[in-house]
């Protein structure tokens, strides 16, 4: 039998035509007839129940993105979402990533503020660290020790991000227009407590932070010296001071959990 004769309408039980056309309604109703000799209002229950329950989603996990539109152009969005997009997954946590497909690959919108996709990004970001079950306080370390010379325990639940906006500072009192020239690198992370952190990072401190996260890092003060060597800094003892001090913050940001417990 020919693949598409198959996949042909006319090929589909008729309880399975049925199920296809009921869907189609629940996700549009304003434009999709329901099928014939169904009630109108249990029709209508079910089309809201639908609706509902993914806004009430969507709106829990995307803070940031929903906090960007007006009540109605947020339905307007859901709706959207609904009608054009297929998703291949029943299970919740994944639903965060097809609606990222949809931001980037359906969504058609030009008033649509530029920075959207990257702003949902944001939002997906912090459920990403949410849901990570590695155990913090499991992780061997001492609070203490010299973290330029000691083995550092780097937090392992984080993602170092790249953004073109500046997503982190994108509120009710700030909407850009345009990109800033630089990149915004974000690190995302989970501290003790089990709260969200993200820190706002220059390309030095991204250098410095990718060659400390791997297993096995040299010491800091000799990833120190060589990033000044890279920078032709004059005085090495500059880059090295004020890596200490990044570092600090970073141990009590929790980012840096600690050093070794051999030291």
């Amino acid at each position: 039998m020919d693949a598409n004769a198959e996949r042909s309408p006319d090929a589909e039980p008729e309880f399975i035509r049925l199920q296809h056309a009921f869907t189609r309604h629940l996700r549009d109703p304003a434009r999709v007839p329901p099928p014939p000799g169904l009630p109108a209002g249990r029709l209508e229950v079910y089309s809201n129940a639908v609706f509902l329950n993914v806004e009430r989603f969507m709106r829990d996990n995307f803070p940031r993105v929903r906090e960007g539109f007006s009540e109605d152009d947020w339905h307007a969005l859901v709706r959207d979402y609904l009608v054009r997009h297929r998703s291949d997954t029943p299970l919740f946590a994944e639903l965060l990533n097809e609606f990222l497909a949809y931001l980037e690959s359906e969504r058609n919108a030009p008033d649509d503020p530029p920075y959207l996709y990257e702003l949902a990004h944001f939002d997906w970001l912090e459920n990403a660290i949410a849901i990570d079950e590695t155990p913090l306080d499991a992780i061997a370390r001492r609070a203490e020790g010299d973290l330029l010379h000691d083995r550092l325990v780097v937090n392992p639940v984080h993602r170092l991000v790249q953004y073109r906006w500046p997503v982190h500072a994108i509120g009710p009192a700030f909407r850009p227009e345009a990109p800033p020239p630089r990149p915004t690198w974000l690190l995302a992370f989970r501290d003790l407590s089990g709260s969200f952190g993200a820190l706002d990072m220059n390309e030095v401190a991204v250098r410095l932070f990718e060659r400390l996260r791997v297993p096995d890092a040299p010491p800091a003060a000799s990833v120190l010296t060589g990033l000044a060597e890279e920078l032709r800094h004059p005085d090495p003892q500059v880059v090295v001071r004020g890596g200490l001090q990044l570092l600090e913050r970073w141990r009590a940001r929790e980012v840096i959990l600690g050093v070794a417990p051999g030291g």
